[in-house]
């Protein structure tokens, strides 16, 4: 991805806004991560526009020795720290900026982006100013791992849409059936939309045998819960636990567990058996 989407720029926007107002942090800025440098594009609190536009490259500055160093870094005192580089002096003294801590956002192991904040006097930097730039880094690298992931799923359902004008060539297969299911299942738990999550849910019952709401065949205690239901979608796909633990955010124990209630209600006795049950009773396709 070489251009920055608006809704990341909206999620970075959100992020400088959040830890200014957590910290009392009077400026805060940031922009995301390419091959030739980390353009800064977000702004909160700025005074001029000296930050406006400035590439900040590895090594150089604190930001550069955040993203050599791939953690956070801060000074009290900016323009007489020895450990930084100072290529960019003029544009944060243009800013009045002397205690600085920037962080950077790393999303599956790359640094995806990179936000600061300062202080225009001589206060220090609180551990808790630290602690809370952090926690907002984490929180925008799951936004932007969780955006990334649904776009990826979107453009795999759109594979789905038929090609073909002739009814034999659109017609899919039961493997079919159950990736799509599961797709369409694993978007609506990630989307933040309500009506949005609801429609694709409601969408993806009607993959269900019969192509309409699942039959209450299962009643009382053998009910399955949503999560039990999606461990259940993905092991239908001949997916191993680790795998599914990673498709789904959860630990593996947590799998296993789901995945140990579900053969329960439904009086499986193994875990082929359970993805068995569970289509010939209509929770699945």
């Amino acid at each position: 991805m070489t251009t920055d989407s608006s809704h990341e720029i909206a999620l970075l926007d959100r992020t400088l806004n959040t830890l200014a107002a957590r910290t009392g942090l009077p400026v805060a800025f940031g922009g995301f991560a390419r091959s030739t440098g980390t353009k800064l594009t977000c702004f909160a609190g700025t005074r001029t526009g000296s930050l406006r536009g400035l590439v900040v490259k590895p090594g150089e500055g604190l930001g550069g020795l955040a993203l050599s160093r791939r953690q956070l870094a801060a000074t009290d005192s900016y323009h007489e720290t020895p450990e930084i580089i100072h290529s960019y002096d003029r544009e944060i003294g243009g800013e009045g900026i002397l205690a600085l801590l920037a962080v950077p956002v790393v999303v599956d192991d790359q640094v995806r982006a990179l936000i600061y904040a300062g202080l225009r006097n001589r206060r220090q930097l609180t551990d808790g100013m630290l602690s809370a730039a952090a926690a907002e880094a984490r929180r925008l690298a799951w936004e932007l791992s969780v955006h990334e992931e649904t776009q990826r799923r979107m453009a795999v359902l759109s594979a789905y849409e038929p090609q073909a004008a002739h009814p034999s060539e659109m017609a899919l297969s039961q493997e079919d059936f159950n990736a799509l299911y599961t797709e369409l299942r694993d978007i609506a738990r990630m989307v933040q939309d309500p009506e949005l999550a609801a429609r694709l849910s409601t969408a993806s019952t009607m993959l269900r045998p019969g192509q309409g709401p699942a039959p209450q065949a299962i009643d009382g205690p053998s009910n399955l819960s949503p999560s039990e239901l999606d461990v259940l979608c993905h092991l239908a796909l001949g997916k191993r636990n680790a795998l599914i633990a990673t498709h789904l955010g959860l630990a593996e124990s947590t799998v296993k567990s789901y995945l140990a209630s579900a053969v329960r209600k439904l009086g499986a006795t193994n875990r082929f058996d359970v993805v068995l049950r569970a289509r010939s009773r209509g929770p699945i396709p």
